[in-house]
């Protein structure tokens, strides 16, 4: 109980729909009863009604969320603190200050109704500190602040701030505190729209809410005072919403395996949010169906796209979550269920954005996390894409450059891929000689790709196919013309 009410004295700003008295009262008197499946309530056939007990564990949790993570409805005008590692080993020597703070200006502005209205950068020896600012520090940010006038949110651009340091600045500056973690969700909160996205942003919420709380509720001995309830709460939320996960996971891998049955190649697409991957993908695919937006993570879902090589071989891109420096791992770490089918794919593309000021820092930080995620023998293109947006000089030799917009290079890239899968998918090109219209005719253009096919010149009852296919493919055939 003394736990909970501390969350309320730090939090007071950051969720003022209820009040202390309204959320006590929630967090005591109702029982510890673990939550009914919360992920029924993002199936778009889910009409079942919920038990009372089920609603009010939901409440209550929501209710929690807010406290910790604050709120987006509505928007805010919002002042964002660039803190920076001046000097040592934690200080990042790819990137700058002001690039960061760019992209924390762009992750505002990715939020419905919010907008910045002052900057200011802090420069610090660590971020670990209680109160992360000095005093006079601290003093020159409070009067910035009342200087850009009708400030209604702090977003200080770091994965996760400590409780104490929020603290501080609440209760100094009088208004709610945002870090990098809060903010990404609430954006994945905005741009979730299936099933599985909802579920794997709700599951990405859980380690922030729970660190946030047992930080709160450190007593002066060391203990972490925490009711049981509360954890039966987090615990068994985290533990029906894994299951979810684990039951989609069980899904895709039925999904794979039916594409491999059926013999379709797979091409990743991956990069660094906004870098383009949609619009590589309806550049490669000619889907004008594809809606690509200028959003950061737009795109929270990992979805397949047919396409068609220019030797008419059928293939499959897979469009991914795109990724992002300085957020923790336990916020992507529930998308890695969805990003295996991306992982496991035949060849892998990474596309990015080579106009951008922060290229080499958001090109070795998808190369960081995704070098883990895949075998050392998995082929990688790199693609500079945007590509009429800066001089040939900027791009590396072995690079393929393409603009998404313009189609530049894209068959270019398209014979590049072509290539690769030729080689690591065992594909055969093979002349086949069959009666035209008869059913070995018909079992090569279901089972194969038809790369040509013409009349046999000694006997036009005849057709000479040149085919794609495996050497299982080939077998197969054989058996079909033995039966």
């Amino acid at each position: 109980m003394h736990c909970v009410r501390k969350i309320l004295n730090i939090a007071q700003c950051n969720f003022q729909a209820y009040s202390k008295t309204e959320f006590a009262d929630t967090v005591c008197k109702r029982s510890g009863i673990l939550l009914q499946n919360v992920v029924c309530r993002f199936k778009h056939d889910s009409g079942e009604h919920q038990s009372f007990e089920g609603e009010a564990e939901e409440h209550e949790y929501t209710e929690l969320s807010n406290y910790c993570l604050g709120t987006a409805t509505g928007g805010h005008r919002t002042f964002i603190l660039q803190p920076y590692i001046k000097w040592g080993r934690d200080k990042k020597r790819n990137t700058s200050p002001e690039l960061q703070l760019a992209e924390a200006v762009a992750l505002i502005n990715t939020l419905p109704n919010w907008c910045v209205v002052g900057t200011k950068y802090a420069p610090l020896l660590t971020l670990q500190r209680k109160t992360l600012l000095g005093t006079g520090s601290m003093n020159d940010l409070k009067q910035q602040i009342s200087q850009c006038g009708d400030v209604s949110a702090v977003f200080v651009s770091t994965n996760m701030l400590r409780f104490r340091q929020i603290a501080q600045l609440r209760e100094i500056l009088g208004l709610p505190i945002y870090d990098r973690y809060s903010i990404v969700v609430h954006i994945f909160r905005r741009h979730a729209q299936s099933a599985e996205a909802k579920l794997q942003v709700t599951l990405a919420e859980i380690p922030y809410i729970r660190k946030k709380l047992f930080e709160t509720c450190v007593t002066k001995s060391g203990a972490i005072n925490v009711t049981e309830k509360t954890k039966l709460l987090l615990d068994g939320r985290e533990k029906r919403l894994r299951s979810e996960l684990k039951r989609l996971q069980q899904h895709r891998q039925l999904i794979r395996r039916s594409r491999k049955k059926n013999g379709f190649p797979t091409i990743a697409v991956i990069g660094y949010t906004n870098a383009g991957k949609t619009s590589l993908i309806r550049a490669l695919t000619d889907d004008s169906s594809l809606r690509p937006k200028n959003k950061l993570f737009a795109t929270l879902d990992t979805t397949a796209h047919q396409g068609i090589l220019l030797n008419k071989l059928k293939v499959l891109y897979m469009d991914t979550i795109g990724f992002i420096q300085d957020v923790p791992e336990s916020l992507i770490e529930p998308f890695i269920v969805t990003l295996e089918d991306a992982m496991i794919a035949d060849v892998i593309v990474h596309v990015y954005d080579v106009s951008h000021p922060d290229v080499k820092a958001q090109y070795q930080h998808v190369q960081q996390t995704v070098k883990p995620m895949i075998d050392t023998e998995r082929p990688i293109i790199d693609v500079a894409n945007k590509c009429d947006l800066v001089t040939s000089d900027c791009i590396p030799k072995d690079v393929i450059a393409v603009s998404a917009k313009n189609l530049t290079g894209i068959d270019l890239l398209r014979l590049k891929i072509e290539k690769i899968l030729l080689a690591v998918t065992g594909l055969l090109r093979t002349r086949v000689r069959v009666e035209s219209g008869s059913s070995a005719a018909s079992w090569l253009y279901k089972m194969t790709t038809v790369i040509n096919a013409q009349p046999d010149p000694d006997n036009p009852q005849y057709m000479i196919f040149e085919v794609l296919a495996t050497s299982l493919d080939i077998q197969k055939f054989k058996q079909f013309l033995r039966q």
